[in-house]
């Protein structure tokens, strides 16, 4: 394997603060549109062509599945962490390092995860209490989809490394062709021969395999901004160390939250079909009024981390302020669209009136969330990008375990409850974690290390 190097690394330590942000952030966005528009796809599909069942069995199996995606993901962003730390401080020879024991590492891990979610599947999905009408479809589309772990986790780490390096808009245009083919797929083995779920499975493996390779041919064609050649991609147990010591709080944390939700989806399975076929709809709608803090949150974690390398802290504090005041500007016109038209989105995806009625009430209390995420996802950013994972995980946990799921638990039991209420404990839950995070970050000002 030859050197790869090439001049696509984009310096994110100067320049116009709120430029350089929204140039970056733009194509996350756009990416995160497409990936949300990608899931959300399979849920219409097979909500206009199949049945609140099958819309059931997507939204448990996905969920399942993201559970396993976000575990390497937020192991892997370890090391993105730390190459972004390495090209603000210009240290690129451990960057080259890190990448070869990323390589590595999660080929092991992305093979482990795939054969666990295999063997496993139905056994998961009755933990996650699937209505007894979903359940068969709900383990078809788990196994076929458990066959592109690999691809996805692969094409995440590539697209993560690029990103780290400043390079927001190759992504884009991977997962930009994923999206078309697995819409293609779907109303081709949904919509037109009839295959169910399990034709919008077939479509969302085939789009992982496609994004994963082309991303794979890029980087190998195009390079990365400092040499890196096949020598480097060797097992050092202290580069892995390093990687694992910021990655494995992010990646504990991804899956103790995916499981808190699994509890939280149990709850309102446990409500009925078409509660469950409500919240399956309701998520991938909010996907989209999620998208411009994970957008702003990915990127400031990308700031943060080159500036904190180049010991400019205050440019990245300054960031983070321009990012949450973007984001909690653009929540707040999408709480106003939800209250005033709760039913209009969910008709999209569904023609039972009850399933409409259900899914606008959930909508409107995860609506008023989307304000509070756009402050806590990018003060979460700010601490990823200077490796402070454990107290993000700590205090995710606490506000997850402590405030959200009791919460729901509790919101599910009033005599009059319906998605609405249990909807808020999310807010509720969100509101904890903005105070521990400001607490947590003041001291550290005042009291840590001065370049931080």
């Amino acid at each position: 394997m030859a050197s790869l190097s090439a001049k696509r690394n984009r310096s994110l330590t100067e320049g116009p603060i709120l430029k350089s942000i929204l140039w970056f952030t733009f194509p996350f966005l756009i990416s995160n549109l497409l990936q949300t528009l990608y899931g959300t796809v399979d849920t219409l599909v097979i909500g206009k062509f199949g049945s609140s069942s099958g819309v059931s069995a997507v939204a448990c199996g996905s969920q399942l599945l993201s559970m396993f995606t976000f575990l390497a993901i937020g192991l892997s962003a370890g090391g993105t962490v730390l190459v972004g730390q390495c090209i603000g401080s210009k240290d690129y020879k451990h960057g080259a390092k890190i990448i070869g024991n990323l390589i590595i590492d999660f080929a092991v891990i992305s093979f482990v995860l795939t054969a666990i979610s295999l063997v496993f599947s139905e056994l998961f999905l009755n933990w996650l209490n699937v209505p007894a009408e979903a359940m068969a479809e709900a383990v078809v589309y788990m196994r076929i989809c458990s066959l592109g772990i690999p691809l996805i986790i692969g094409y995440n780490i590539v697209c993560a490394l690029l990103r780290a390096m400043g390079d927001s808009k190759s992504p884009l245009i991977f997962v930009a062709v994923a999206c078309v083919i697995n819409i293609i797929g779907d109303f081709t083995l949904t919509g037109l021969l009839k295959m169910g779920v399990a034709g919008v499975a077939i479509s969302t493996v085939t789009a992982q395999g496609f994004s994963f390779l082309f991303s794979l041919y890029f980087i190998m064609k195009k390079g990365i901004s400092f040499p890196f050649t096949k020598k480097d991609i060797k097992f050092d147990s202290k580069v892995t160390a390093q990687i694992f010591k910021i990655g494995v709080p992010m990646g504990v944390q991804s899956v103790l939250i995916n499981i808190s939700f699994m509890f939280i989806t149990a709850i309102i399975n446990s409500m009925g079909l078409s509660a469950s076929a409500a919240m399956g709809i309701g998520d991938k709608i909010i996907g989209f009024a999620f998208m411009p803090q994970s957008a702003f949150s990915a990127s400031i974690a990308v700031v943060v981390a080159q500036n904190y390398g180049a010991k400019k802290m205050d440019r990245a504090y300054k960031a983070v302020f321009y990012a949450i005041a973007v984001c909690v500007a653009i929540e707040a016109v999408f709480l106003l669209v939800c209250f005033i038209f709760p039913h209009f989105m969910p008709s999209l995806f569904s023609n039972d009136k009850t399933v409409i009625e259900m899914t606008g009430l959930y909508m409107k209390a995860y609506c008023i969330d989307g304000i509070f995420t756009a402050i806590a996802f990018n003060l979460s950013a700010l601490l990823n990008g200077c490796g402070k994972t454990t107290f993000n995980m700590a205090q995710n946990l606490i506000s997850t375990f402590l405030g959200r799921i009791p919460a729901t638990w509790l919101f599910s039991r009033l005599p009059t409850t319906n998605l609405f209420l249990i909807g808020l404990a999310a807010p509720a839950s969100t509101a904890m974690s903005i105070v521990m995070l400001l607490v947590y970050i003041a001291v550290q000002r005042k009291y840590g290390n001065r370049n931080e």
